[in-house]
């Protein structure tokens, strides 16, 4: 009779566990950027978060309490633009389980921002992008979303079982990524995503490496910009080369050969190899 009794205790906390509301600080973030969520629990010295399920689209990349102290604040960064299901999160903070709910998040492209200088243009010009492809990318990144999407069964651990803490992503893990993803598009015959997905993740990478965000500056801002970066000073010759290459494809409908692709992809690639070589210090 004890027995069952046990068995019946422990199988309420299973069936009972605590679930978490999610609340999303910005639901619309451009590819790359950071997701932040806050989770209604108590923080503790020993925090951990895992998704539910295998999810490659995106990674939590820090975990960390909200200055009040009084909830915790998950930091997930994307790899995938257009509408994207999270799903559910189990989280555990000084022994205490619980789930954060599936949520939606708009990723967008950064192919609306306008600098005459990226084309070495010396007049300034009007930029009105006309590529109806941006409607055919979307509505595949949507169909790969509703593939993906399923239904979800909570599934609860005890208490003290160990939970796998997750690391914070280093800096070249996120590069790689961008340069898987942008390959596949290129295989796709998608060059503008591959284009966009080189320069953000050179972008990405350097923002990580200098705690500058170099993600948010146009091809003139960059160049002021790493004057005064000792990490990548002495690189600004590579740097530019990989993003005014990008710039005259996506802003002065310039064709490109395959060959200029290829200076794309393997620059960005020669360039990371060298940074990693280096071990130069974030």
């Amino acid at each position: 009779m004890k027995k069952l009794i046990f068995i019946a205790f422990f199988m309420n906390l299973a069936l009972f566990a605590e679930s978490f509301a999610p609340e999303i600080q910005n639901s619309e973030v451009f590819l790359g950027d950071e997701v932040i969520v806050k989770v209604n629990i108590a923080p503790a010295e020993n925090i951990t978060a895992v998704f539910g399920e295998n999810f490659a689209d995106a990674k939590i990349r820090k975990i960390e309490a909200t200055p009040e102290k009084d909830a915790v604040l998950l930091k997930i960064v994307v790899f995938k633009s257009g509408e994207m299901e999270i799903p559910e999160i189990n989280i555990t903070s000084g022994g205490v389980s619980g789930t954060v709910n599936a949520f939606s998040i708009d990723v967008k492209t950064r192919t609306d921002e306008n600098d005459t200088e990226l084309r070495g243009l010396k007049e300034t010009v009007e930029i009105r992008e006309k590529d109806y492809m941006l409607l055919y990318v979307a509505g595949a990144l949507l169909l790969a979303a509703a593939l993906v999407f399923a239904f979800f069964k909570l599934k609860k651990r005890f208490a003290k079982k160990a939970v796998e803490k997750i690391p914070e992503v280093v800096p070249s893990e996120v590069a790689k990524e961008f340069i898987k993803k942008a390959e596949e598009k290129r295989s796709e015959g998608d060059f503008e995503s591959f284009t966009d997905l080189v320069t953000l993740g050179l972008k990405t990478y350097m923002s990580l490496k200098s705690h500058k965000n170099y993600v948010e500056m146009t091809t003139s801002e960059v160049k002021r910009a790493i004057k005064r970066d000792h990490l990548f000073a002495s690189d600004s010759d590579c740097i530019l080369s990989i993003l005014k290459l990008a710039d005259r494809y996506k802003f002065a409908d310039e064709p490109l050969k395959p060959e200029d692709f290829d200076s794309l992809i393997d620059g960005f690639k020669d360039f990371l190899k060298k940074k990693e070589a280096g071990n130069v210090p974030a």
